[in-house]
């Protein structure tokens, strides 16, 4: 076999240039005159090790290049009034704040659901509206208690009927 002619190294280098050059490994076996499982372990040896560090460092890298372009983009854009560079800067845009967890559901605001948030609950208007009254500064209230009970219509003889 032509395997055993090599040295690994070169091999796998081969491997993976049939593979990256998108050949499948059914192929590259067949052509080489190696296993599939042979094909397999050659372009894992090949590619970089696959964990959170590396992980981590390919996405901080990606990160980074796609700030760059976007920086990139955005002075052409401005410098230039190019339309085509302001889309692009739009759209790496995106991909960064995605990349960063932002999306467009996450930042979505419902103008209801914003002006309700802003208003008092139920309970801290009337919460408010006692401790006004307790304390006497209610604007309804002259500090009896009147801004609780109902309003009343003056009896036929003048007098409240309270």
């Amino acid at each position: 076999m032509s395997a055993e002619l090599m040295p690994t190294d070169e091999q796998d280098e081969q491997v993976f240039a049939a593979w990256k050059a998108g050949k499948g490994q059914r192929v590259i076996a067949r052509e080489m005159g190696i296993s599939q499982t042979a094909v397999e372990q050659a372009i894992d040896r090949a590619l970089p090790s696959f964990s959170q560090q590396t992980q981590a460092r390919a996405y901080k890298r990606q990160l980074f290049l796609m700030e760059d372009l976007n920086t990139e983009f955005y002075a052409i854009a401005k410098r230039d009034k190019s339309i085509e560079a302001a889309h692009l800067c739009a759209r790496l845009n995106e991909r960064i704040c995605a990349m960063n967890g932002w999306t467009s559901v996450n930042i979505r605001m419902d103008p209801v659901a914003a002006q309700a948030a802003e208003q008092l609950s139920d309970h801290e208007q009337i919460k408010r509206a006692i401790l006004g009254m307790a304390r006497g500064n209610e604007p309804k209230s002259n500090g009896n208690g009147a801004a609780l009970a109902p309003p009343v219509a003056p009896s036929a003889d003048g007098e409240n009927p309270s």
